[in-house]
């Protein structure tokens, strides 16, 4: 009888330390592909070191700088050796992917922050208006990047996560582990973006061209976090004496739609408003030349980003900002007509943009 109760508590514990040390093997095959083998990550990571070579670089060769920050359509909208070189600003491009959260792609940002720089929040609106914090790809991001206290202790307070849930979040998701084993087995390659689409001062360009299909609506209502990262982000600023302004992505928006897109994006605009100033742009973040964009509503061609860094460079040199009865004023007088539809430029031709590094 007694024997028959030994086996089986002989027998438990060493079940459960075996299903332990299977779990605890299987979690940490997770942190590693999540944090050095993952393409998608480990992209970004080499793509954000070379964002900071040229902040350190502006930072080193000029009194202040300005860093612009978003996802993708921030990435692929700025080129900062053009502001620099036509405009005499030192610019960084610190787009990264939306996927990674408005907390994450803010607290990223904001370690290259010096006082007298000045700061532009390119966050889209999606960004914005949904719950943000614990984004998977933002936790590994912030792993990999040496900084989990992006996740957990974020600088602005917003969307904090615990250690546990940061931990858990270290692993691949069912459709990550698929999609890269489907395209390990057809030879297809891991990402549609590489380190050699990343021009020096961070902005990033591509040769894909597919059709896009746009606008990216949005509700124009502010998630409560939202209004706290921009509240916070300002008192941030102000207590850092770095200048604060939010500019408003570009999407390709088809004619028929832009009227309501563009008052959309006024609704949006006059809540921003509320908490950081809003740089004046007369696309009111629509644009209908689809030849502007390569391979998504938000991603445009170096043609696109010629006249997107332009308009930007020049409401930043003279620092024109929307008040809100200028906005307001926007609902019940009609939209402006949008300007350089043709791809032009001050009538100057597309100039050819930088090699990208190798």
């Amino acid at each position: 009888m007694d024997s028959s109760i030994s086996h089986f508590k002989a027998w438990l514990p060493a079940r459960a330390v075996g299903l332990l040390a299977a779990v605890a093997v299987t979690w940490g095959l997770c942190v590693l592909f999540s944090l050095q083998l993952n393409p998608y990550i480990h992209l970004y990571v080499q793509g954000a070191a070379l964002k900071d070579q040229w902040a350190d670089k502006m930072a080193g060769e000029h009194r202040a700088k300005i860093l612009i920050y978003g996802g993708s359509s921030c990435a692929f909208s700025i080129d900062g050796e053009r502001m620099l070189n036509r405009y005499n600003l030192p610019t960084v491009n610190y787009g990264l992917a939306a996927g990674f959260g408005p907390v994450v792609l803010t607290e990223c940002v904001l370690r290259q922050c010096r006082p007298g720089d000045t700061l532009i929040v390119a966050l889209e609106p999606e960004l914005l208006i949904k719950p943000m914090g614990g984004e998977t790809d933002g936790i590994q991001f912030s792993f990999a990047m040496h900084h989990p206290e992006w996740v957990t202790r974020p600088v602005l307070a917003v969307a904090p996560i615990s250690w546990f849930a940061a931990l858990t979040g270290l692993r691949p998701g069912g459709a990550v582990t698929f999609t890269y084993l489907g395209k390990f087995m057809s030879g297809q390659p891991m990402t549609r973006y590489h380190l050699t689409d990343f021009h020096p001062s961070g902005w990033q360009q591509t040769p894909v061209r597919l059709k896009v299909v746009g606008p990216m609506e949005h509700d124009p209502l502010l998630s409560t976090n939202a209004c706290k990262l921009l509240r916070n982000l300002r008192a941030w600023c102000d207590r850092q004496h770095v200048r604060l302004a939010y500019s408003l992505p570009w999407s390709y928006t088809p004619p028929e739609k832009e009227h309501d897109f563009k008052l959309s994006n006024v609704d949006f605009l006059l809540q921003i408003n509320q908490f950081v100033p809003v740089l004046k742009d007369p696309y009111l973040g629509a644009n209908t030349n689809s030849d502007l964009y390569a391979d998504t509503p938000w991603h445009l061609t170096p043609a696109g980003s010629m006249i997107r860094t332009d308009g930007l460079a020049e409401a930043i040199q003279n620092w024109e900002l929307w008040t809100p009865a200028e906005l307001g004023a926007q609902k019940s007088t009609g939209m402006p007509s949008e300007p350089g539809q043709s791809g032009r430029v001050n009538e100057n031709p597309v100039m050819s943009p930088p090699a990208p590094p190798r």
